[in-house]
């Protein structure tokens, strides 16, 4: 963007290779509570879904965990043993 003849850019402080191993262990943990919750789970689980839905997030519109959430993700894979 121009601001009467200045430009201003403003380097991403985002550490991406960090969020896209979280972002690999949530994709994990989706498969582990498949796995435990076996073929009569519902897409619909909240569990599941919670997870699904953080990663929808980040790899459409790049938003990242809060530290809940992340504190919420690691509860879970402390209990379905992704």
């Amino acid at each position: 963007m121009d601001y009467g003849g200045i430009m201003k850019e403003t380097p991403s402080k985002i550490n991406r290779k960090f969020w896209d191993i979280v972002f690999g262990k949530l994709k994990k943990l989706g498969t582990a509570i498949e796995m435990f919750k076996g073929g009569e789970m519902s897409i619909d689980d909240p569990e599941y879904f919670w997870v699904n839905d953080r990663i929808e997030y980040y790899e459409t519109n790049g938003r990242l965990l809060t530290k809940e959430e992340m504190k919420m993700a690691n509860e879970m894979w402390k209990k379905y043993g992704a």
